[in-house]
């Protein structure tokens, strides 16, 4: 328990402590009897503050006495307690993790209270108490206490989700559907001759060809495609939140893509700012790829998919995994190629590789699109630093978007 005296009640002892002064030089009735309501007024809602607390403190039931939660980060869910106490008492309820708002924060006892659990950062999290600030009348006092409620919460990294959803989508897609580098049918340029068959447009049909194998044969050309994307992952963040975001961002986008059956490509920005281009040949491979580059720059423990993941995917999953962990390389390209580009990136430190990226594209009539985290500065230390930041990220994005660069926040 811990008293703490307000404006109100350090007006009062003064007052007090005044009055008695006069009263032991002057010894006036009237100054008595006012040195005795100073005193009254300062010594009554002491004691029955402190009265109601040593009440909280030993005779509080909390239905239910614990939280026991797993939630992802960046997502909201809210519990409802009920404390209960002979008689009603007005209070200040506080939680003591961050994350968790308690709702109304001034309370009256025995009526139900809503606990909004809205974390950013994954990790554990743990308490066990609740924080109680009771009023005393007059506000002359605060008397501040604790009465036990254990929490246990696990705040899931955003990552975790977007693996589920592309291992799912692996799953669904086999170990052996191969996703063409060179996709055959309407097009102008030349892919390869092949024997007619019954609905081929006549037009297309070699003569050359049909001649050397006395078989009628037909010209394939490449499909035009015009969606093919390279998505740009820039691996540079602020902090643990913005890493999760990032990464998040990046995975989601290649899942939709493969979804979609539009053919990308993936670039990798390191902490050096070097590009590496990665090689795959099927969706499912581009899938274990991004899965594996994510579980690299967040350093997730992916152990914690087998308590979330489907009972009857458990087995190919893991499968899925040690695949991941043996068997998807990394290769090396000179530059990138120019194809409309996603870049997911904090806009942290040297961004020459962004600005190159752009005018590249430019050249090539093909479009640049940022995601970035919208809320950077959740990373920061300190308040002033928090501050700095969000007014650097504010002007670098304003300068990016008069460049021409499209810029979407996460």
């Amino acid at each position: 328990m811990k008293i703490e005296t307000q404006t109100n009640g350090k007006i009062l002892i003064l007052s007090t402590i005044t009055l008695a002064l006069l009263y032991t030089l002057f010894s006036d009735t009237i100054i008595l009897l006012l040195t005795i309501i100073a005193i009254t007024l300062t010594i009554y809602p002491l004691l029955t503050t402190i009265l109601k607390t040593r009440q909280l403190e030993k005779k509080t039931t909390i239905i239910p006495n614990n939280i026991q939660l797993k939630i992802i980060a960046d997502t909201t869910k809210t519990i409802e307690i009920q404390i209960k106490t002979p008689k009603p008492i007005k209070t200040h309820i506080q939680h003591p993790i961050k994350f968790c708002q308690t709702k109304p924060q001034e309370y009256t006892t025995n009526n139900k209270i809503t606990i909004e659990i809205s974390p950013k950062k994954a990790g554990t999290y743990t308490s066990e108490h609740l924080e109680i600030q009771i009023n005393a009348p007059l506000k002359t006092f605060t008397i501040k206490t604790k009465i036990p409620f254990k929490t246990h919460i696990t705040v899931i990294p955003r990552i975790i989700p977007a693996i589920i959803r592309a291992l799912e989508l692996a799953t669904m897609l086999g170990t052996t559907h191969e996703i063409p580098a060179i996709h055959i049918g309407k097009g102008t340029e030349y892919a390869e001759t092949r024997e007619y068959m019954p609905g081929d447009d006549i037009k297309r049909i070699d003569w050359k060809a049909t001649a050397r194998t006395q078989k009628l044969m037909i010209k394939q050309y490449h499909q035009d495609t015009g969606g093919s994307t390279n998505v740009i992952y820039d691996t540079k963040t602020a902090g643990p939140i913005t890493k999760d975001k990032t990464a998040t961002e990046f995975l989601n986008t290649i899942t939709t893509l493969t979804t979609q059956n539009i053919p990308y490509t993936i670039t990798i920005i390191d902490q050096q700012n070097n590009t590496k281009t990665l090689k795959f040949n099927t969706k499912t491979e581009a899938l274990l790829l991004a899965i594996k580059i994510a579980l690299q720059t967040t350093e997730t423990d992916y152990t914690i998919l087998y308590e979330l993941i489907q009972p009857q995917t458990t087995k190919y999953i893991i499968t899925l995994l040690k695949t991941i962990e043996e068997q998807i390389h990394e290769e090396k390209t000179p530059q990138l190629p120019a194809t409309d580009t996603i870049a997911i990136t904090c806009l942290l430190e040297d961004l020459t590789w962004l600005i190159d990226t752009y005018h590249n594209l430019k050249i090539h009539n093909k479009t640049l699109t940022v995601h970035t985290p919208s809320k950077i500065w959740l990373d920061s230390k300190t308040l002033e630093q928090a501050y700095t930041d969000y007014i650097k990220q504010t002007k670098l994005i304003t300068t990016l978007k008069k460049q021409g660069i499209q810029i979407k926040t996460q």
